[in-house]
Protein backbone atom coordinates (compact mmCIF):
# COMPACT_ATOMS: atom_id res chain seq x y z
CA UNK A 1 0.00 0.00 0.00
CA UNK A 2 0.84 3.93 -0.69
CA UNK A 3 3.20 5.29 2.38
CA UNK A 4 1.22 7.27 4.59
CA UNK A 5 2.83 10.65 5.57
CA UNK A 6 3.90 12.13 8.95
CA UNK A 7 1.61 15.16 7.87
CA UNK A 8 -1.32 13.15 7.12
CA UNK A 9 -1.33 10.62 10.29
CA UNK A 10 -2.83 12.43 12.52
CA UNK A 11 -5.43 13.66 10.49
CA UNK A 12 -6.33 10.04 9.83
CA UNK A 13 -6.54 9.11 13.09
CA UNK A 14 -8.70 12.44 14.14
CA UNK A 15 -11.03 11.18 11.46
CA UNK A 16 -11.17 7.68 12.55
CA UNK A 17 -14.38 6.21 11.84
CA UNK A 18 -16.47 5.59 15.13
CA UNK A 19 -18.05 2.40 13.54
CA UNK A 20 -14.55 1.03 14.90
CA UNK A 21 -16.29 -0.83 17.48
CA UNK A 22 -15.59 -2.92 20.13
CA UNK A 23 -18.63 -4.81 19.10
CA UNK A 24 -16.36 -7.82 17.44
CA UNK A 25 -16.64 -11.17 20.16
CA UNK A 26 -13.60 -12.05 21.74
CA UNK A 27 -13.00 -15.29 21.52
CA UNK A 28 -12.84 -17.62 24.45
CA UNK A 29 -9.18 -17.69 26.25
CA UNK A 30 -8.46 -21.40 25.31
CA UNK A 31 -5.68 -23.15 23.64
CA UNK A 32 -5.40 -23.50 20.06
CA UNK A 33 -6.32 -19.88 19.32
CA UNK A 34 -4.26 -17.64 16.76
CA UNK A 35 -2.85 -14.44 17.62
CA UNK A 36 -2.42 -12.07 14.56
CA UNK A 37 0.72 -9.55 14.91
CA UNK A 38 1.77 -6.67 13.05
CA UNK A 39 5.45 -5.48 14.47
CA UNK A 40 8.41 -3.55 13.25
CA UNK A 41 10.96 -4.23 11.71
CA UNK A 42 14.34 -4.82 13.07
CA UNK A 43 17.41 -2.39 12.55
CA UNK A 44 19.09 -5.83 12.14
CA UNK A 45 17.99 -9.41 11.84
CA UNK A 46 19.05 -10.25 15.71
CA UNK A 47 16.02 -7.74 16.61
CA UNK A 48 13.83 -9.82 14.51
CA UNK A 49 14.72 -13.50 15.65
CA UNK A 50 14.35 -12.12 18.91
CA UNK A 51 10.98 -11.71 18.80
CA UNK A 52 10.19 -14.81 16.57
CA UNK A 53 11.79 -16.78 19.55
CA UNK A 54 9.87 -14.86 21.94
CA UNK A 55 6.91 -15.92 20.36
CA UNK A 56 8.08 -19.76 19.55
CA UNK A 57 8.44 -19.77 23.66
CA UNK A 58 4.99 -18.42 23.88
CA UNK A 59 3.41 -20.75 21.36
CA UNK A 60 4.78 -23.65 23.18
CA UNK A 61 3.78 -23.05 26.55
CA UNK A 62 -0.08 -21.89 25.84
CA UNK A 63 -0.81 -23.93 22.63
CA UNK A 64 -1.65 -21.12 20.53
CA UNK A 65 -0.29 -19.87 17.41
CA UNK A 66 0.80 -16.70 16.47
CA UNK A 67 0.69 -15.05 12.71
CA UNK A 68 3.16 -12.73 12.71
CA UNK A 69 4.43 -10.20 10.36
CA UNK A 70 7.19 -7.99 10.04
CA UNK A 71 6.78 -4.48 8.54
CA UNK A 72 9.27 -1.42 8.23
CA UNK A 73 8.37 1.47 10.38
CA UNK A 74 6.73 3.71 8.10
CA UNK A 75 4.64 0.56 6.85
CA UNK A 76 3.66 -0.23 10.73
CA UNK A 77 2.17 3.24 10.73
CA UNK A 78 0.54 3.42 7.87
CA UNK A 79 -0.92 0.16 7.88
CA UNK A 80 -2.70 0.48 10.93
CA UNK A 81 -4.03 4.03 10.53
CA UNK A 82 -5.55 2.74 6.98
CA UNK A 83 -6.89 -0.49 9.51
CA UNK A 84 -8.14 1.19 12.33
CA UNK A 85 -10.36 3.02 9.27
CA UNK A 86 -12.02 0.18 8.15
CA UNK A 87 -12.33 -1.73 11.13
CA UNK A 88 -10.12 -4.78 10.03
CA UNK A 89 -7.03 -4.90 12.72
CA UNK A 90 -4.72 -7.32 14.03
CA UNK A 91 -4.37 -8.63 17.57
CA UNK A 92 -1.37 -6.83 18.26
CA UNK A 93 1.11 -4.01 16.93
CA UNK A 94 4.45 -3.42 18.28
CA UNK A 95 5.54 -0.23 16.54
CA UNK A 96 9.02 1.78 17.50
CA UNK A 97 7.29 4.76 16.67
CA UNK A 98 3.77 4.35 18.11
CA UNK A 99 4.16 6.39 21.24
CA UNK A 100 4.80 9.20 18.71
CA UNK A 101 2.50 8.80 16.40
CA UNK A 102 -0.57 6.37 16.77
CA UNK A 103 -1.15 5.49 20.10
CA UNK A 104 -1.68 9.14 21.69
CA UNK A 105 -4.36 9.95 19.19
CA UNK A 106 -5.97 6.78 19.01
CA UNK A 107 -6.38 6.35 22.46
CA UNK A 108 -7.76 10.30 22.55
CA UNK A 109 -9.85 8.72 19.93
CA UNK A 110 -11.40 5.63 22.27
CA UNK A 111 -9.81 3.35 19.30
CA UNK A 112 -7.51 1.16 21.39
CA UNK A 113 -8.42 -1.65 23.73
CA UNK A 114 -7.06 -0.77 27.75
CA UNK A 115 -4.27 -3.05 28.44
CA UNK A 116 -4.30 -1.58 32.39
CA UNK A 117 -4.73 -5.33 34.04
CA UNK A 118 -1.49 -6.03 31.69
CA UNK A 119 0.41 -3.42 32.80
CA UNK A 120 -0.81 -3.81 36.46
CA UNK A 121 0.63 -7.65 36.35
CA UNK A 122 4.38 -6.10 36.39
CA UNK A 123 3.52 -2.05 37.08
CA UNK A 124 6.22 -2.45 40.41
CA UNK A 125 8.57 -3.37 37.83
CA UNK A 126 8.08 -0.40 35.64
CA UNK A 127 10.41 2.80 35.44
CA UNK A 128 8.42 5.74 36.07
CA UNK A 129 8.52 7.64 33.30
CA UNK A 130 8.06 4.46 31.13
CA UNK A 131 4.45 4.48 33.09
CA UNK A 132 4.04 7.59 32.15
CA UNK A 133 4.96 7.16 28.32
CA UNK A 134 2.10 4.50 28.92
CA UNK A 135 -0.79 6.57 29.89
CA UNK A 136 -2.83 8.60 27.61
CA UNK A 137 -6.14 10.36 27.18
CA UNK A 138 -9.13 9.26 25.98
CA UNK A 139 -11.34 11.93 25.17
CA UNK A 140 -14.68 9.67 24.79
CA UNK A 141 -14.33 8.24 28.28
CA UNK A 142 -12.94 11.56 29.97
CA UNK A 143 -9.86 10.29 31.66
CA UNK A 144 -6.62 8.61 31.42
CA UNK A 145 -5.36 5.31 31.44
CA UNK A 146 -3.19 2.72 30.24
CA UNK A 147 -3.21 2.01 26.27
CA UNK A 148 0.33 0.70 25.81
CA UNK A 149 2.41 -1.95 27.35
CA UNK A 150 5.98 -0.72 27.41
CA UNK A 151 8.77 -2.81 26.02
CA UNK A 152 12.21 -0.96 25.75
CA UNK A 153 13.17 2.50 25.99
CA UNK A 154 16.08 4.93 24.68
CA UNK A 155 17.39 8.73 25.26
CA UNK A 156 19.26 10.36 22.88
CA UNK A 157 22.74 9.20 22.12
CA UNK A 158 26.11 10.88 20.32
CA UNK A 159 28.15 8.42 18.93
CA UNK A 160 31.85 9.51 18.24
CA UNK A 161 34.79 8.66 16.02
CA UNK A 162 37.95 8.35 18.08
CA UNK A 163 40.21 8.25 15.20
CA UNK A 164 39.07 11.21 14.00
CA UNK A 165 39.93 13.03 16.90
CA UNK A 166 43.41 10.83 18.10
CA UNK A 167 43.87 12.12 14.15
CA UNK A 168 44.06 15.76 15.40
CA UNK A 169 46.00 15.76 18.56
CA UNK A 170 43.22 14.88 21.15
CA UNK A 171 41.78 12.15 23.63
CA UNK A 172 38.52 10.98 24.93
CA UNK A 173 39.15 13.32 28.30
CA UNK A 174 39.49 16.09 25.98
CA UNK A 175 35.93 16.28 25.14
CA UNK A 176 34.51 18.53 27.58
CA UNK A 177 31.61 17.74 29.45
CA UNK A 178 29.11 21.48 30.05
CA UNK A 179 26.88 21.86 27.27
CA UNK A 180 28.10 24.87 24.91
CA UNK A 181 31.82 23.66 25.24
CA UNK A 182 30.95 20.17 23.84
CA UNK A 183 29.63 21.25 20.82
CA UNK A 184 32.04 23.83 19.81
CA UNK A 185 34.79 21.25 20.63
CA UNK A 186 33.70 19.42 17.15
CA UNK A 187 33.71 22.04 15.48
CA UNK A 188 37.21 23.01 16.65
CA UNK A 189 37.86 19.24 15.57
CA UNK A 190 36.47 19.65 12.22
CA UNK A 191 38.79 22.85 11.48
CA UNK A 192 41.92 21.30 13.00
CA UNK A 193 40.94 18.26 10.28
CA UNK A 194 40.34 20.52 7.50
CA UNK A 195 43.66 21.92 7.57
CA UNK A 196 44.89 18.80 7.19
CA UNK A 197 43.21 18.38 3.89
CA UNK A 198 40.30 16.59 5.18
CA UNK A 199 36.92 17.18 3.59
CA UNK A 200 34.98 16.23 6.97
CA UNK A 201 32.55 17.62 8.91
CA UNK A 202 32.51 18.33 12.70
CA UNK A 203 28.83 17.65 13.52
CA UNK A 204 26.27 15.24 12.08
CA UNK A 205 22.85 16.83 12.95
CA UNK A 206 19.99 15.59 11.28
CA UNK A 207 17.71 18.73 9.85
CA UNK A 208 15.28 17.56 7.79
CA UNK A 209 11.36 18.07 7.65
CA UNK A 210 10.73 14.66 7.27
CA UNK A 211 10.67 11.11 9.51
CA UNK A 212 11.75 11.21 13.28
CA UNK A 213 15.40 12.23 13.73
CA UNK A 214 15.57 15.75 13.02
CA UNK A 215 12.86 16.11 15.68
CA UNK A 216 14.37 13.83 18.52
CA UNK A 217 17.28 15.94 18.25
CA UNK A 218 15.41 18.98 18.69
CA UNK A 219 13.13 18.00 21.64
CA UNK A 220 16.33 16.68 23.02
CA UNK A 221 17.89 20.22 23.21
CA UNK A 222 14.74 21.83 23.74
CA UNK A 223 14.33 19.57 27.27
CA UNK A 224 17.84 19.42 28.25
CA UNK A 225 17.53 23.81 27.53
CA UNK A 226 14.96 23.81 30.28
CA UNK A 227 11.91 24.21 27.64
CA UNK A 228 10.13 20.75 29.24
CA UNK A 229 7.45 22.54 30.64
CA UNK A 230 6.30 23.96 27.39
CA UNK A 231 3.54 20.51 27.73
CA UNK A 232 2.92 20.06 31.65
CA UNK A 233 2.11 16.66 32.79
CA UNK A 234 -1.95 17.69 33.33
CA UNK A 235 -1.47 18.71 29.00
CA UNK A 236 -1.83 21.91 29.60
CA UNK A 237 0.20 23.94 26.82
CA UNK A 238 2.47 26.73 28.53
CA UNK A 239 3.88 28.15 24.98
CA UNK A 240 4.14 31.92 26.31
CA UNK A 241 6.41 30.81 29.51
CA UNK A 242 9.47 32.97 28.85
CA UNK A 243 11.63 29.71 30.16
CA UNK A 244 10.00 27.67 27.53
CA UNK A 245 10.46 30.23 24.41
CA UNK A 246 13.99 30.69 25.79
CA UNK A 247 14.75 27.40 25.51
CA UNK A 248 13.17 27.04 22.16
CA UNK A 249 15.12 30.09 20.60
CA UNK A 250 18.59 28.83 22.16
CA UNK A 251 17.29 24.84 20.63
CA UNK A 252 16.70 26.49 17.33
CA UNK A 253 20.10 28.61 17.57
CA UNK A 254 22.24 25.40 18.66
CA UNK A 255 21.33 23.74 15.76
CA UNK A 256 21.70 26.07 12.71
CA UNK A 257 24.27 28.72 13.40
CA UNK A 258 26.52 25.63 12.96
CA UNK A 259 24.88 24.38 9.94
CA UNK A 260 25.08 28.16 8.58
CA UNK A 261 28.82 28.12 9.67
CA UNK A 262 29.12 24.95 7.36
CA UNK A 263 29.93 22.85 10.65
CA UNK A 264 27.12 20.66 9.19
CA UNK A 265 26.68 18.82 5.98
CA UNK A 266 24.83 20.76 3.60
CA UNK A 267 22.58 17.72 2.34
CA UNK A 268 21.24 17.36 6.40
CA UNK A 269 18.52 19.35 5.30
CA UNK A 270 17.60 16.46 3.32
CA UNK A 271 18.26 13.29 5.57
CA UNK A 272 15.96 10.89 6.48
CA UNK A 273 16.46 8.69 9.38
CA UNK A 274 18.92 6.39 8.27
CA UNK A 275 21.30 9.12 6.28
CA UNK A 276 22.83 10.04 9.71
CA UNK A 277 24.34 6.27 10.75
CA UNK A 278 25.34 6.30 6.85
CA UNK A 279 27.34 9.07 6.58
CA UNK A 280 28.52 8.36 10.10
CA UNK A 281 30.30 4.75 8.67
CA UNK A 282 30.91 6.75 5.65
CA UNK A 283 33.19 8.68 7.86
CA UNK A 284 31.79 11.85 6.45
CA UNK A 285 31.46 13.34 10.12
CA UNK A 286 33.30 13.29 13.18
CA UNK A 287 30.27 12.56 15.58
CA UNK A 288 26.38 11.99 15.44
CA UNK A 289 23.55 12.15 17.62
CA UNK A 290 21.11 9.55 17.49
CA UNK A 291 18.06 7.95 19.49
CA UNK A 292 19.78 4.46 20.28
CA UNK A 293 23.09 2.81 20.23
CA UNK A 294 22.22 1.24 16.97
CA UNK A 295 25.06 2.78 15.09
CA UNK A 296 27.52 1.47 17.40
CA UNK A 297 25.41 -2.05 18.14
CA UNK A 298 25.04 -2.81 14.21
CA UNK A 299 28.95 -2.88 13.94
CA UNK A 300 29.28 -5.51 16.68
CA UNK A 301 30.68 -8.02 14.44
CA UNK A 302 33.37 -5.53 13.39
CA UNK A 303 35.70 -5.79 16.78
CA UNK A 304 38.09 -2.97 16.21
CA UNK A 305 34.96 -0.72 15.54
CA UNK A 306 32.41 -1.40 18.20
CA UNK A 307 35.19 -1.71 21.04
CA UNK A 308 38.16 0.58 20.02
CA UNK A 309 36.92 3.36 17.16
CA UNK A 310 33.42 4.59 18.33
CA UNK A 311 32.94 6.18 20.82
CA UNK A 312 28.89 6.52 22.61
CA UNK A 313 28.35 9.27 24.95
CA UNK A 314 25.15 10.72 26.81
CA UNK A 315 24.55 13.84 25.75
CA UNK A 316 26.72 16.56 27.63
CA UNK A 317 25.39 18.59 30.85
CA UNK A 318 24.37 22.52 31.33
CA UNK A 319 27.20 24.69 31.34
CA UNK A 320 27.66 24.92 34.70
CA UNK A 321 28.51 20.99 34.78
CA UNK A 322 24.45 19.83 36.22
CA UNK A 323 22.65 16.56 34.65
CA UNK A 324 19.92 17.36 32.59
CA UNK A 325 16.77 15.79 31.68
CA UNK A 326 16.49 13.48 28.51
CA UNK A 327 13.36 12.59 27.04
CA UNK A 328 12.90 9.05 27.11
CA UNK A 329 11.52 7.22 24.07
CA UNK A 330 8.99 4.03 25.30
CA UNK A 331 7.87 2.14 22.23
CA UNK A 332 5.00 0.09 22.98
CA UNK A 333 2.51 -2.79 22.48
CA UNK A 334 -0.61 -2.04 21.48
CA UNK A 335 -4.43 -3.81 20.89
CA UNK A 336 -6.61 -2.02 18.75
CA UNK A 337 -10.45 -1.92 19.49
CA UNK A 338 -12.23 -4.72 16.85
CA UNK A 339 -9.43 -7.45 17.31
CA UNK A 340 -10.81 -10.39 17.02
CA UNK A 341 -8.65 -12.19 20.17
CA UNK A 342 -7.90 -9.49 23.07
CA UNK A 343 -7.41 -12.23 25.38
CA UNK A 344 -4.99 -13.95 23.15
CA UNK A 345 -3.13 -10.95 22.81
CA UNK A 346 -3.14 -9.97 26.42
CA UNK A 347 -2.13 -13.34 27.27
CA UNK A 348 0.86 -13.06 25.09
CA UNK A 349 1.84 -9.79 26.67
CA UNK A 350 1.75 -10.98 29.85
CA UNK A 351 3.71 -13.57 28.68
CA UNK A 352 6.25 -11.33 27.28
CA UNK A 353 7.10 -8.34 29.94
CA UNK A 354 7.89 -10.99 32.87
CA UNK A 355 10.94 -9.72 33.93
CA UNK A 356 13.09 -12.63 32.79
CA UNK A 357 11.29 -13.04 29.54
CA UNK A 358 11.71 -9.22 28.41
CA UNK A 359 15.00 -8.92 29.66
CA UNK A 360 16.14 -12.19 27.26
CA UNK A 361 14.75 -10.08 24.46
CA UNK A 362 16.45 -6.87 24.75
CA UNK A 363 19.29 -8.68 25.29
CA UNK A 364 19.14 -11.04 22.40
CA UNK A 365 18.69 -7.83 20.08
CA UNK A 366 22.09 -6.84 21.45
CA UNK A 367 21.11 -4.40 23.29
CA UNK A 368 20.56 -1.69 21.10
CA UNK A 369 17.52 -0.39 23.45
CA UNK A 370 17.62 -0.15 26.86
CA UNK A 371 15.66 -1.87 29.68
CA UNK A 372 12.45 -0.29 31.16
CA UNK A 373 12.55 -2.67 34.12
CA UNK A 374 15.61 -1.10 36.49
CA UNK A 375 15.83 -4.45 37.69
CA UNK A 376 16.84 -6.24 34.81
CA UNK A 377 20.17 -3.31 34.86
CA UNK A 378 20.77 -4.58 38.72
CA UNK A 379 19.97 -8.14 38.04
CA UNK A 380 22.41 -9.10 34.49
CA UNK A 381 25.55 -8.11 34.27
CA UNK A 382 25.01 -8.03 31.01
CA UNK A 383 24.24 -4.21 31.06
CA UNK A 384 26.89 -2.79 32.37
CA UNK A 385 29.73 -4.55 31.30
CA UNK A 386 32.80 -2.84 31.66
CA UNK A 387 33.96 -4.21 28.28
CA UNK A 388 31.13 -2.88 26.43
CA UNK A 389 31.92 0.80 25.83
CA UNK A 390 28.10 1.25 24.62
CA UNK A 391 25.75 -0.67 26.10
CA UNK A 392 26.54 0.60 30.17
CA UNK A 393 26.26 4.55 28.83
CA UNK A 394 23.26 3.97 26.91
CA UNK A 395 21.94 2.62 30.24
CA UNK A 396 22.56 5.02 32.49
CA UNK A 397 21.42 7.66 30.39
CA UNK A 398 17.94 6.14 30.52
CA UNK A 399 18.51 4.53 34.01
CA UNK A 400 20.18 6.83 36.22
CA UNK A 401 20.30 10.57 34.72
CA UNK A 402 16.72 12.27 34.76
CA UNK A 403 14.44 11.20 32.18
CA UNK A 404 11.00 12.58 31.15
CA UNK A 405 7.97 11.47 29.12
CA UNK A 406 7.34 12.91 25.43
CA UNK A 407 4.69 15.73 25.13
CA UNK A 408 2.10 14.01 22.81
CA UNK A 409 2.15 11.45 25.99
CA UNK A 410 0.66 14.06 27.85
CA UNK A 411 -1.84 16.01 25.33
CA UNK A 412 -2.33 14.20 22.08
CA UNK A 413 -1.97 17.58 20.67
CA UNK A 414 1.64 17.57 20.28
CA UNK A 415 1.27 14.32 18.14
CA UNK A 416 -0.02 16.77 15.55
CA UNK A 417 2.90 19.10 16.52
CA UNK A 418 5.48 16.16 15.54
CA UNK A 419 3.16 15.13 12.81
CA UNK A 420 3.22 18.81 10.83
CA UNK A 421 7.40 18.89 12.16
CA UNK A 422 6.69 22.32 13.21
CA UNK A 423 10.24 22.56 14.81
CA UNK A 424 12.07 21.44 11.53
CA UNK A 425 10.34 23.70 9.70
CA UNK A 426 11.73 26.59 12.16
CA UNK A 427 14.65 25.37 11.36
CA UNK A 428 14.45 25.38 7.88
CA UNK A 429 12.91 29.07 8.19
CA UNK A 430 16.56 29.78 9.89
CA UNK A 431 18.61 28.13 7.46
CA UNK A 432 16.87 28.69 4.09
CA UNK A 433 15.09 32.04 4.45
CA UNK A 434 17.23 33.68 6.66
CA UNK A 435 14.69 34.11 9.84
CA UNK A 436 16.25 34.97 13.00
CA UNK A 437 15.87 31.96 15.53
CA UNK A 438 13.61 34.90 17.68
CA UNK A 439 11.33 35.05 14.59
CA UNK A 440 11.40 31.03 14.12
CA UNK A 441 10.37 30.40 17.81
CA UNK A 442 7.85 32.59 18.01
CA UNK A 443 6.19 31.43 14.84
CA UNK A 444 6.37 27.53 15.77
CA UNK A 445 4.71 28.71 19.32
CA UNK A 446 1.74 30.55 17.38
CA UNK A 447 1.47 27.49 15.66
CA UNK A 448 1.04 24.90 18.34
CA UNK A 449 -1.14 26.84 20.71
CA UNK A 450 -3.69 26.94 17.63
CA UNK A 451 -3.38 23.19 17.60
CA UNK A 452 -3.59 22.72 20.84
CA UNK A 453 -7.09 25.10 21.24
CA UNK A 454 -8.89 21.46 19.33
CA UNK A 455 -8.11 19.42 22.45
CA UNK A 456 -9.07 19.86 26.08
CA UNK A 457 -8.38 17.65 28.53
CA UNK A 458 -10.55 17.84 31.97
Amino acid sequence: MASLSRRNLVGSLGALSAVVASARPRRAKAAGQTVTVWWNQGFYQAENQAVQDSVAAWEKMSGNKVDLTFLPVGDVTAKIVSAITIGDVPDLVYSDTGQNLIVPQASWNDKLVDVTDVVDTQRAQFLQTALESSHFYNNVLKKRSYYGVPVKSATEMIEVWRPMLEEVGYKDADIPKTWDKYYAFFETVQDKLRAKGKRIYGLGYSMATKEADSGNLFHAFLVALGGDGIVSLDGKLHADDPKVRQAAIKALDDLTRPYKKGYVPAGAINWGDVDNNNAFYAKQIVMTPNTTISIAVAQIDKHDQYYKEIITQGIPGDNAGNPVPSLLSVPLCFIPKGAKNVDGAKDFLKYFIQPDKLNNYLKQARGRWVPVMPASVKNDPFWTDPADPHCPVAVRQALVTPTVSWFQIRNPAYADVNAKQIWMAAEANITQKGWTAEKAADDALDQIKTIFEKYTIT
